[in-house]
């Protein structure tokens, strides 16, 4: 399905837009885009971003940040917008990793996250029930994107789903975008460093050494700098690409944009860059999969760095980027 002319331009007219530039994407129709996701903040804010711009098949939630069944009841919430094209919310692989083991490992915010993002945020008063899983998930997501001559899949959790079904997709699999570095060619972050890697290690390093080559496929990241964990003090406002409430507050007052905006101001402290010294949370979030989708969206607006790319935008663009095309999922691509 694709916007039809009327109501992008209704959107560009209610958002203020001087341009139809994000909604005039020139993939075919058939081509699609399966998201495989983890469910943190930032996948939060990353899959409106993708689902306004491409015809997304699927997404497929993936143990990590949440447990799979649980992240998929949140994220079909998420995307469960009046009168828009219903996108099919898939339970992927699980590891069943101990929660004592996940605190020790990660440190005991994973677990303050994973209570977080199941109630979307705490946007909902309880977790929903979790979404009944499949025996052949792989299925699942074949049949999803059967419609599709082309499948790029964004990465932007684990690897242990896509473990399963690449191998059934990869006849068709365009490009594939995935948050992080690789292990070989960025020695300063090997691939135990990466959360998404060391979470499930074995999915990882079969993904990376047996499945990747072949595939046209990129590793994001952020720009970093000096001012990453210290984004407030002087010298540093404005270098940080982490999401900002100015950001937020540009979103749109209809459909998903409306509703994201909602979820993210009513606990801006699991993510806004303006308040990281006063947030009582253990992580510090960035502009990772939001620039994993954008890197998939426009990739233009990347440059090589060693094995992976990053932005050439200021985070001021970055952002500006970020509501545009969110904004577009006011109605689903």
């Amino acid at each position: 399905m694709t916007r039809t002319p009327v109501l992008a331009l209704a959107t560009a007219v209610v958002l203020g837009w001087s341009s139809l530039a994000f909604a005039a994407n020139a993939d075919p129709a058939d081509a699609c885009v399966v998201v495989d996701t983890d469910m943190d903040i930032d996948d939060l804010m990353t899959i409106p971003m993708v689902v306004g711009a491409r015809h997304v098949a699927a997404i497929v939630t993936t143990e990590g940040y949440t447990l799979p069944a649980l992240g998929a009841s949140a994220v079909s919430r998420l995307v469960a917008e009046p009168g828009q094209r219903r996108i099919p919310v898939i339970v992927g692989a699980a590891v069943n990793r101990p929660e004592a083991d996940i605190a020790e490992t990660f440190g005991d915010y994973v677990l303050v996250f994973r209570k977080l993002m199941n109630r979307l945020n705490n946007f909902l008063p309880a977790e929903l029930p979790p979404t009944p899983a499949s025996d052949d998930f792989v299925r699942q997501i074949s049949d999803a994107a059967s419609h599709c001559s082309r499948v790029d899949i964004l990465l932007i959790g684990g690897f242990t789903s896509f473990r399963h079904y690449g191998p059934a997709l990869r006849a068709k699999t365009g490009r594939v975008v995935i948050t992080g570095r690789p292990a070989e060619g960025d020695p300063e972050l090997e691939a135990g460093e990466s959360f998404n890697c060391v979470y499930d290690r074995p999915s990882c390093e079969t993904v990376f050494g047996e499945q990747l080559p072949g595939l046209d496929h990129t590793y994001v990241d952020v720009p970093r700098g000096d001012c990453d964990t210290t984004p407030n003090r002087a010298g540093c406002v404005g270098t940080v690409y982490g999401p900002t409430l100015a950001m937020v507050h540009r979103l749109g007052p209809v459909g998903l944009p409306n509703t994201l905006r909602q979820i993210l101001l009513g606990e801006s402290a699991s993510w806004a860059v303006d308040t990281w010294e006063q947030s009582g949370y253990g992580g510090r979030t960035m502009f990772w999969d939001q620039s994993t989708a954008l890197a998939l969206l426009e990739p233009d607006l990347f440059r090589p760095v060693g094995a992976h790319v990053e932005t050439v935008l200021s985070p001021a663009d970055f952002a500006d980027r970020w509501a545009a095309l969110t904004n577009l999922s006011a109605t689903y691509a």
